[in-house]
């Protein structure tokens, strides 16, 4: 291992190593490094290629290249020539003339001209998942063990970020299953059984409308308000579904659009007070558990409770993030209620449980029902002081 680095290459990797945790795209990430890369070691071009599970190059990133120079070219590199050589064999490769090689496939019109090569494989958990190279050295002939060397620790940095990446889009794509199946239940346990109700009670209006048609309008009256109903509630998990998994960036303002289409929908007195600081204290996983949280508190207060005003609080104190739901509504005794209701606050308690929060449920008939979770949290790196 190369052991010359100056005071001043080992900042800038600190540095273009925090850069990196700053972002949250694979895209703006490996953006972000193939541009470190190419100053780091004096290159005028870099790139940077991801594979997907078949092999295929699936994401090519450049730097000294403007956007007009990678539209002359064209389609993305299809990893044959030297680009294969690195995806195939899994070494480093240093040229100081690409073209004297027998393996160099050339390269395809409107490309620059490129002379000297360093290439290194992007490895994670012992598989090639892409490659980082660089070309022609300026105010050098060829790239030196040095360059490699920094080209290799930065290679570590883009297979931890796509591999993350990758972990993330699963845990999203498990998260939205997961809120598919919750709508699915609720829609049976009870847009479904009150639309199965209604239709019972039209037929039977249908039956005695000839012979007792005084007794039909109670029966229509009371069929069209469960209508009603269940029009409220499939508007409600339509705004369920406008939050996406991967919107939940920012939980404050999450969190305020869940108060403003509570406000909006049932006219609610709907109060918000957030402390911004959370921004800076949760890890993604964490402000998407707390925001279902908040969202199947809020669908319970909207279905069940019969308030008329709600608040919403977001704090921070002694090292954790405290989110509180309280409403003034019919409330309940905790442990004796059924259909949608429970199920709701089944799901608050299993990702409670999950995170490895403290939840807290009060509520008395007639007295209102306070939903509050404590989460311990650790400052994220990179962010605050």
């Amino acid at each position: 291992m190369v052991a010359s680095y100056s005071v001043q290459d080992i900042r800038a990797l600190v540095e273009a190593g925090i850069a990196l945790t700053s972002e949250l795209s694979l895209d703006g990430i490996l953006q972000k490094l193939v541009d470190v890369a190419r100053v780091q070691v004096g290159a005028r071009f870099a790139a940077i290629s991801v594979l997907d599970q078949n092999g295929d190059i699936t994401l090519f990133v450049t730097s000294g290249i403007t956007d007009e120079e990678r539209a002359k070219i064209g389609h993305i590199p299809y990893g044959r020539g030297l680009l294969g050589v690195l995806l195939s064999e899994g070494t480093s490769l240093r040229l100081a003339d690409m073209a004297k090689d027998p393996r160099s496939g050339g390269f395809p019109p409107n490309h620059p001209p490129m002379k000297s090569l360093l290439g290194v494989p992007v490895v994670s958990r012992g598989v090639i998942i892409g490659n980082l190279y660089l070309t022609d050295k300026q105010q050098n002939e060829a790239f030196d063990e040095r360059d490699e060397e920094i080209v290799r620790l930065l290679a570590t940095q883009a297979a931890a970020a796509t591999e993350t990446s990758r972990l993330r889009e699963q845990l999203e794509s498990l998260a939205r299953l997961h809120e598919r199946e919750r709508i699915a239940m609720d829609l049976h346990d009870g847009v479904i059984q009150t639309v199965y109700a209604v239709t019972l009670h039209l037929e039977d209006a249908a039956e005695r409308v000839s012979h007792a048609p005084a007794e039909v309008r109670p029966v229509l009256d009371r069929s069209i308000e469960n209508l009603h109903e269940v029009i409220k509630d499939i508007r409600s998990y339509i705004f369920d579904l406008r939050a996406q998994v991967s919107q939940v960036e920012d939980l404050p303002g999450a969190i305020r659009e869940l108060a403003e289409t509570l406000r909006v929908n049932t006219l609610m007195d709907v109060r918000v007070e957030i402390d911004e600081r959370v921004k800076t204290l949760l890890q993604h996983e964490q402000a998407l558990g707390l925001f279902h949280i908040a969202q199947e508190a809020l669908n319970n207060v909207s279905k069940h409770s019969q308030a008329t005003a709600v608040s919403i609080g977001l704090a921070v104190a002694n090292g954790a993030v405290n989110l509180n739901v309280t409403d003034n509504g019919s409330g309940f005794e905790y442990g004796s209620t059924s259909g949608a209701e429970r199920h709701g606050l089944r799901n608050i308690n299993d990702r409670a449980r999950g995170m490895g929060a403290r939840l807290s449920i009060e509520s008395k008939p007639g007295a209102g029902t306070l939903v509050a979770v404590e989460l311990p949290t650790v400052r994220r790196k990179g962010r605050g002081k």
